[in-house]
């Protein structure tokens, strides 16, 4: 008997420093783009001579960087209900563009959002189910949060919106709402599940503002003490800035991106059609979770016009050297390098914290559309491309006006 005490103890010793240990250093990498519209133009753009719906082309400049995380989440700002489709502002998808997601390499699905219940209750349902069917997670609604394990590391998915715009039957139906109490109730039960770490995804803000509101400020400052690790925001339509919080010793411990902007859509705006993909790794050390390697990318929505029809594409475009290589027009090429000039200085001035992702040295340069980029420091660079300018950007003004123009997937609309 003794003997088999004395080996119990020897295996405690030796092995459960081992299993306490093995989460030190562990890292999960993450990927999140702002939000996925469906406008009635994009959903005819898609529309094939038999019938069917084709957005293979969409996502293929930007399906590298999703595969190199291994959770990629954006925000479904639609429904997948089924036919009549329709775009703003009662959106109804088809079911490809969502496989397409999942092809491209998107494999968590955000749900909480103000058109989740566009098509009703019935809607939203069918619109889970697609997901279920894809072997997706989505998070939200009917999940009020998902658990994620990665390299032992547990990580949970939280996610909230401040409402809905169909209200028909929401009480038979479950969304997360931006309730404090909720979300402290949520935050309780991940961690008595054992999570690690928690990221809240949180629809809120005020569209087409570049400055996060006071309420998302404040929101954000409380779930940090709540012990969320980093909040990323959707709904605003452009990207807002980026707060980072770091610990003693210089490591980020917290971090707020409040809007990524669009990922893809039909408004017309040039901040609509400017968003962000954010990249970051999870790490857990022995003092707790902290975030490192984070750089954000600039996307642009391009819509060539080919055979006739306009077409939707995702297009990084933070090298400058690479899209011109691409897109030929020289109004788009003014209005890019425009846009992205102004959200550079924004950036630099209300987002020191974090950095852009460049493309360099020139050898890198060619074909970088295509195949894989390792994040490797010699190809990453931190230079900044335009000088620092000392005016103030002046307010947005009207950018909701471009919204009363999106009209459903029928013929005839935007």
């Amino acid at each position: 008997m003794a003997n088999k005490i004395r080996t119990a103890l020897v295996f405690t010793m030796i092995f459960l420093p081992l299993c306490v240990l093995s989460k030190d250093g562990a890292r999960v990498r993450f990927c999140f783009a702002g939000d996925l519209m469906q406008h009635g133009s994009q959903i005819r753009s898609a529309h094939q001579p038999d019938g069917t719906y084709l957005y293979n082309t969409c996502f293929s400049f930007v399906t590298d960087r999703f595969y190199e995380a291994d959770y990629t989440a954006l925000n479904m700002e639609t429904t997948f209900s089924g036919p009549p489709y329709s775009g703003y502002p009662s959106f109804s998808s088809p079911d490809q563009l969502a496989i397409t997601l999942k092809e491209a390499g998107v494999n968590v699905f955000l749900t909480a959002n103000n058109h989740i219940l566009d098509k009703g209750v019935r809607g939203a349902y069918k619109t889970l189910e697609l997901y279920d069917s894809m072997d997706v997670y989505h998070i939200g609604t009917t999940r009020p949060w998902i658990i994620l394990k990665k390299n032992g590391i547990r990580i949970a998915l939280l996610n909230y919106t401040y409402a809905s715009n169909n209200n028909t039957g929401r009480d038979s139906f479950t969304l997360n709402l931006t309730d404090t109490s909720l979300i402290r109730e949520h935050i309780r039960r991940v961690r008595d599940k054992g999570a690690d770490c928690i990221i809240c995804c949180m629809h809120w803000g005020m569209e087409y503002q570049l400055y996060p509101s006071s309420g998302q400020r404040q929101l954000a400052h409380w779930l940090h003490q709540e012990g969320v690790t980093a909040v990323i925001g959707s709904h605003p339509h452009v990207p807002q800035s980026i707060d980072v919080v770091t610990d003693s010793e210089g490591k980020t411990s917290f971090m707020t991106a409040y809007s990524l902007g669009n990922f893809i859509s039909n408004q017309p705006e040039p901040f609509a059609r400017m968003g962000m993909i954010l990249c970051f790794d999870l790490v857990l050390n022995k003092t707790g979770p902290r975030i490192e390697s984070a750089w954000y990318e600039w996307i642009w929505t391009w819509r060539p016009a080919r055979d006739g029809k306009k077409t939707y594409l995702v297009l990084p475009v933070s090298d400058e050297r690479l899209y011109r290589e691409i897109v030929k027009d020289p109004s788009e090429l003014e209005l890019i390098g425009k846009t992205l000039k102004t959200l550079r200085n924004f950036m630099r001035e209300t987002s020191p914290g974090i950095v852009e992702r460049k493309r360099y040295p020139a050898y890198e340069r060619k074909n970088l559309y295509f195949g894989i980029h390792p994040s490797v420091r010699p190809i990453w660079t931190r230079q900044p491309i335009d000088p620092l300018v000392n005016t103030k950007l002046s307010p947005i003004k009207d950018y909701c006006q471009g919204r009363t123009t999106q009209g459903p997937g029928t013929a005839g609309n935007n």
